[in-house]
């Protein structure tokens, strides 16, 4: 008998009616299939995810702690349901000859599933089905052409457990028991990369709540309609600013002296990449940086994708989209349409909707979402969205030995030259049907030339919202039909002109090899799908997208002077002279201020004021500029950013003020004061990087897991050490209770608390001492 085991009850299910006729069974109340395969009997059974968790040998309260195993999972608080699916496999497993695990094809997946054949089934071989989909003919070929068990993923997911166990269980240990020992009780806890960011907050709060304002004076001149400051702007010295305040205040005229006016010109903003994307989306429509984040993808969701069967074209031969690797090399077309390799990544999604069927005169067939852009001939080379193009289209494709168009006149028309040299031919559409779908689907987003080879037919990549790219995609067939999606919509004024005067965008300096910059690829075909919030930052990308095409901006900036009382004060005032880009991407703001001054004119002085002022603090960073900042230092990456503030939110540990400042509170001071003092290491930067880039090492086996594991506890070990020796200090610390002295009936520290009457001195050892003290 062949025992299969799945990472959850319904893939099981979903195994055995692909394999054959399943039998649906049941074993301590956990359901598990039979099925005959060519004359092998085939047992179908299940884990719940993890089986299996991390625990103490021997439980304790202390730290540090090292000492671990792997345990059942229904030990922990609402997981009594797995205790049943370890029996089942256990008593499944003693009449298989054969077990294949057929748990999702990743670190966790790997790990759930070597888990359940060892512990549940005592074994350390099995054979590994890999699989990317549940149809059944992925799984027949995974079934029959089985692998082995992957222990560098093992490894790797064991050691990624293990270490985040290691830290997280005695650093929260570590916070708590100094917490305890005032007789206090907190659940604090820290990450490795929340510690670095809460650290460089509280750097800028501390430089805030220790900044000494410094004053200084300003001469103020209300002229009609106008106000000029003296040019020396600002006075440090009180009794200057008194003598010439003396020498202007009773003037009744001044005169234009110098008047200076220039036009700048003002480049269009650069295409989106995330974090600018979530500051702008902040600054206009205070969205969180997570919610901008989750709004895009949202968006980009509801566009690109393949059937998972799809066949895509390799350097090394041709494989279904969902058995690529998350990343690696893809065959593509270059702009004269010959083959040349490029990096490309993997992306998918769940789908319940209706796709698009071609199929071509020799057969061949694709199944694409409706927006998936494909390369068609209609007198020149266009990407067309699937749901758009037409029975008997002409398109491109590779590996046909018939080119279904004639060429003789090919050299007239660029394009057709281009296709006659390249790698590529020309079929036509034989049928287009739409088809009901619900199921996971697959796209590429492919470095450069931002095309690939599906099926034998050339498609276009999508805009991912997760990109550090200020640069849209170069070939220009993809933006024109990009923008012919815009037709009949508010946008199209401007991208029909882009069109017609075939505008070339403008690009910022940061760049993404794997994705292009965020940009708008079609028009909503129901607004009302999307919800405001979604047409709110759908509106900001398509803006964006075209005010790149779009003319620069003209401001004229003016400058005055003005003589009062031979003192010299100075005006200045800006208009529009050209709205350029800003008629599309209308949200920044600009003062229209114009300045009507000629030279020798004379103005009228309405008052003179001197003003004090202070200095200000720098300011603290808000929930746009963190983003900017997470970026700068490399923290984090462009998908956890906003993730990262969000936790740190949520723990107290930083609050959003006004105009979405981010203010450190007392308790994530104190936790960065405590880190910083005894364990610095923990607000260190350097600690996430080194330890992500070992974990890589050891699931490619580059390194030993135990050398790793070591290093970790060897760390841990140093750092608490000195931890706990100051205990009540980091206490103190994390509390803000005060140590007033030692309690004379057991020794343990006395403190300040407060009780149903008031404060009092009580003993840190409560409920063991009951020593208490008056404040009097």
């Amino acid at each position: 008998m062949i025992l299969i085991i799945a990472e959850k009850p319904s893939v099981a299910k979903k195994i055995a009616n692909a394999l054959g006729k399943a039998k649906k069974k049941k074993i301590y109340d956990v359901p598990y299939y039979e099925v005959d395969y060519n004359g092998k009997k085939i047992v179908v059974a299940s884990a719940v995810g993890h089986l299996f968790t991390l625990v103490e040998k021997n439980k304790s309260f202390s730290y540090p702690t090292f000492e671990i195993k792997w345990a059942p999972a229904y030990i922990e608080k609402g997981k009594s349901y797995v205790k049943n699916y370890i029996r089942a496999l256990k008593e499944l497993s003693k009449h298989a000859d054969e077990i294949y695990i057929a748990t999702d094809y990743d670190i966790e997946g790997e790990l759930i599933g070597y888990h359940a054949l060892k512990f549940c089934c005592g074994r350390d071989k099995g054979k590994r089905m890999k699989f990317s989909s549940l149809t059944k003919r992925e799984i027949i070929k995974a079934f029959e052409n089985p692998i082995s068990i992957d222990y560098g993923l093992v490894d790797a997911g064991e050691s990624r457990h293990i270490v985040d166990w290691y830290f997280g269980i005695n650093l929260s240990r570590a916070l708590m028991h100094a917490v305890k020992a005032l007789n206090d009780w907190k659940i604090l806890s820290i990450g490795r990369v929340q510690g670095p960011t809460l650290y460089f907050l509280a750097e800028r709060e501390k430089e805030i709540k220790e900044f000494k304002p410094k004053p200084y004076w300003i001469l103020e001149a209300y002229l009609k309609n106008l106000k000029a400051i003296h040019e020396k702007e600002k006075f440090w010295d009180e009794e200057e600013a008194k003598k010439i305040y003396k020498k202007v205040k009773d003037a009744k005229y001044g005169e234009v002296v110098k008047v200076e006016r220039r036009v700048s010109k003002i480049k269009p903003p650069v295409p989106f990449d995330l974090g600018t994307l979530q500051r702008e989306a902040y600054n206009y429509f205070k969205f969180s940086p997570k919610k901008t984040q989750e709004i895009a993808q949202s968006l980009y969701e509801k566009g690109l994708c393949l059937h998972p069967d799809t066949l895509i074209l390799l350097p090394d031969g041709i494989k279904k989209i969902k058995e690529l690797k998350e990343e690696g090399e893809v065959l593509c077309l270059d702009h004269n349409l010959k083959l040349t390799r490029s990096r490309y990544k993997l992306l998918k999604r769940t789908v319940r909707e209706k796709l698009i069927k071609i199929t071509l005169n020799d057969g061949t067939e694709l199944i694409t979402t409706r927006e998936h852009p494909i390369l068609v001939y209609r007198d020149k080379l266009l990407f067309v969205p699937s749901e758009r193009l037409k029975e008997k289209e002409q398109i491109i494709t590779l590996g046909h030995q018939n080119k279904e168009l004639s060429l003789d006149n090919y050299l007239i028309n660029e394009d057709l030259k281009r296709i006659s040299e390249g790698d590529v031919y020309i079929s036509k559409i034989k049928k287009i049907e739409e088809i009901e779908y619900e199921g996971e689907v697959y796209d590429l987003v492919v470095d450069k030339f931002h095309n690939f080879i599906a099926n034998g037919i050339v498609v276009h990549n999508c805009s991912y919202p997760r990109t550090s790219s200020q640069k849209l995609p170069k070939d220009w067939n993809y933006l024109e039909n990009i923008l012919k999606t815009l037709k009949n919509s508010e946008y199209w004024k401007f991208a029909e002109r882009i069109i017609e005067e075939k505008r070339k965008p403008i690009e910022g300096k940061k760049d993404d090899p794997a994705h292009p910059a965020i940009h708008v690829v079609d028009y909503p075909k129901n607004k009302e799908e999307l919800s405001k919030e979604e047409l709110k930052v759908y509106d900001l990308i398509a803006r964006r997208t075209l005010s790149a095409f779009w003319d620069e901006m003209e401001r004229e900036y003016i400058n005055a002077k003005i003589s009062i009382n031979d003192e010299l004060f100075k005006a200045s005032g800006s208009k529009t002279v050209k709205e350029g880009w800003h008629v599309i991407y209308h949200f920044p703001t600009f003062e229209e201020l114009n300045l009507n001054l000629k030279e020798g004119e004379k103005v009228k002085v309405e008052k003179i004021k001197l003003v004090k002022k202070e200095t200000k603090p720098p300011k603290r960073y808000t929930l746009s500029s963190i983003i900017k900042e997470l970026e700068k230092r490399n923290l984090g990456t462009k998908a956890t950013r906003a993730e990262i503030v969000d936790k740190l939110i949520k723990r107290g540990y930083i609050k959003v003020g006004k105009n979405g400042s981010l203010e450190v509170t007392d308790l994530g001071a104190s936790i960065v004061e405590v880190f910083k003092r005894f364990c610095p290491e923990i607000v260190d930067e350097k600690l996430t990087r080194e330890l992500e880039e070992k974990l890589e090492n050891i699931q490619m086996k580059k390194i030993n897991k135990d050398l790793v594991l070591e290093e970790a506890k060897k760390r841990l070990i140093e750092v608490l050490k000195k931890f706990k020796e100051k205990e009540v200090e980091i206490g103190k610390n994390l509390t803000n209770k005060e140590v007033v002295g030692t309690c004379p009936r057991c020794g343990s520290p006395l403190v300040v608390k407060e009780g149903k009457y008031g404060k009092f001195i009580g003993c840190t050892n409560f409920p063991k001492c009951k020593f208490t003290k008056s404040l009097e």
